[in-house]
């Protein structure tokens, strides 16, 4: 999965989640809401605190003594502020009532304006990349139609062959897993890309914190760079180097390893989503996309506990190959990777974490050597949205399609264990 994102999705939502949420921008009721909220706390404030001549203040008849009238303007108004949950004695509680509507107003209005600005300020890096890199072609041959074994063509030209799913191009030279810290508690190890320090051991005591709704799909699978592929046999072993890291073919590619990893959990009667969009036509802005497809099912489907992103790793220019033999058999490796909030907001990522190395942990239990060490990135990997989010290469560009297949039944097993039976 080492294919290199230039961009991530780091929006809220993509311009197709705002042009289908337009219904919801309507500002009108909850500005006119708060303005009379505003009214009334000031006016009460300042009567209140004798601000305001009760006694210039003309109500009802004109009989009675003064007092009487105070007295009983008074009365109005305690019967009119206690209906709307106020104590005019109180301004803080004045504050308070209107609190929903301004909370309301910026979650829904105010923070999807802001995620708009910033989706349109990243498609237009995304376009002024494109601009640089899709040059003409220099000959006037057309190109030959592409195979399912072919890489997805983008533009002009097929897609070059790039290097991780989990650094960005910017990275690739400062962001070598093999030159960041590993942290070891004996038996779990971590590979720490990132300034904070990682306890593994009080993770691993804490509980997860996962939706606990029981009803409704739990476990949502999909793929940011849906065309990575894999060896279809053994024999092209010895000739890696000549097939392509990607194919439209999902037989071969991250999607068949999707489909296996969805019968297995069925196995354990667990209700799960797959989606298998291609999101990597245009490379530049696969994770943008995908953010469009990960936030459609997190809003639709409030039951889910945990959502998969399934990659597979690569090395660069050399197809990697990451096995083990467990009874006799091969198994491709499996590692998580985690964003954090070092570039971007991100409040879930010590729960993904969480969840990674108790997973982690599980899966070196009943599978020893099975799982490698969990990756925490500086990225965020669209991981903010919901606790559970979690990104899951299964082998590499050199591992043959069936290890990958044969290591998904361990995977489920490892997540039913972890979820729903607290084993880890």
């Amino acid at each position: 999965m080492r294919e290199a994102a230039r961009f991530e999705g780091n929006s809220y939502c993509n311009g197709s989640n705002m042009e289908s949420n337009k219904g919801n921008f309507s500002r009108l009721p909850i500005i006119l809401c708060a303005v009379a909220g505003i009214l009334i706390g000031g006016l009460a404030f300042r009567a209140a605190y004798g601000n305001i001549n009760i006694s210039d203040l003309k109500i009802g008849a004109q009989s009675g003594s003064q007092a009487e009238k105070t007295d009983s303007f008074g009365v109005i108004k305690d019967i009119i502020f206690q209906a709307f949950g106020m104590d005019r004695y109180n301004p803080i509680t004045i504050l308070n009532s209107n609190s929903t509507f301004f909370e309301e107003y910026y979650k829904n209005d105010y923070l999807k304006f802001i995620a708009e600005k910033e989706q349109q300020k990243l498609e237009e890096q995304i376009v002024s990349i494109d601009e640089v890199h899709d040059d003409p072609p220099k000959t006037s041959v057309e190109p030959a139609e592409a195979s399912p074994e072919s890489t997805v063509s983008s533009g002009t030209g097929a897609l070059k062959e790039v290097s991780s799913s989990i650094t960005f191009e910017s990275d690739v030279d400062s962001s070598d897993q093999l030159k960041n810290p590993t942290v070891t508690n004996g038996k779990i190890k971590v590979v720490n890309e990132t300034k904070y320090n990682i306890d593994i051991n009080k993770l691993l005591k804490e509980p997860l914190k996962l939706n606990p709704v029981k009803t409704g799909p739990q476990i949502f699978v999909y793929h940011t760079h849906t065309t990575e592929s894999f060896l279809r046999n053994v024999s092209q072993l010895n000739n890696s180097a000549n097939v392509p890291s990607r194919t439209t073919d999902s037989n071969y590619n991250v999607v068949r390893v999707g489909d296996a990893l969805i019968n297995n959990l069925k196995k354990f009667k667990i209700n799960v989503l797959h989606n298998t969009t291609i999101h990597d036509k245009d490379y530049n802005s696969s994770y943008v996309k995908s953010l469009g497809t990960l936030t459609n099912y997190v809003e639709k489907y409030p039951s889910l506990k945990m959502t998969i992103d399934l990659h597979r790793d690569a090395a660069g220019d050399d197809k990697l190959r990451v096995a083990k033999k467990i009874n006799g058999k091969d198994y491709a490796q499996i590692m998580f990777v985690i964003g954090t909030d070092s570039k971007l907001s991100n409040p879930k990522w010590r729960e993904n974490l969480k969840l990674a190395l108790k997973l982690q942990s599980r899966l070196n239990e009943i599978a020893p050597g099975i799982a490698k060490p969990t990756y925490i990135s500086k990225n965020r990997y669209n991981q903010h949205l919901t606790n559970g989010s979690v990104i899951i290469e299964i082998g590499g560009d050199g591992n043959v399609i069936d290890e990958c297949v044969r290591s998904t039944g361990y995977l489920a097993q490892a997540i039913n264990d972890v979820i729903y039976k607290n084993k880890y």
